[in-house]
């Protein structure tokens, strides 16, 4: 499989758990669910980390990238210097890392999807 469909279905994966958390992690809202980064998903070492993804409704995720100093205090100063940290740290996945990293998110979400959470659609 070629990195670019890897790099995709993991992209789908991560958002798939991240809204399963069933809520706005900000507001309490139940509507309009998304995966926001904290840091970009430009930053390979932190993009599938889902210590760097919160479950937002749009409202919050345009609130927290037009205030991104805002994601430290609402993660915490210490997780938020870790996630940093590991963001500014260059990795070049192979195939083979991808596809791991696909298997363990993939676990995860099989995990979920067991559970008695209420898990929200596929799109």
């Amino acid at each position: 499989m070629k990195k670019t469909t890897i790099r995709s279905k993991l992209d789908k994966m991560v958002s798939k758990i991240v809204r399963a958390r069933g809520k706005c992690q900000n507001c309490g809202s139940l509507k309009s669910l998304q995966a926001a980064h904290i840091f970009s998903r430009t930053y390979n070492n932190t993009r599938w980390d889902l210590d760097n993804l919160l479950c937002l409704c749009a409202s919050c995720h345009f609130f927290f990238h037009k205030n991104p100093l805002e994601f430290a205090h609402f993660v915490g100063e210490e997780k938020y210097q870790l996630l940093k940290e590991a963001r500014n740290q260059i990795t070049k996945y192979s195939t083979a890392d991808l596809e791991l990293k696909f298997k363990v998110l993939e676990d995860i979400w099989k995990t979920l999807s067991a559970s008695a959470v209420v898990l929200p659609p596929d799109k």
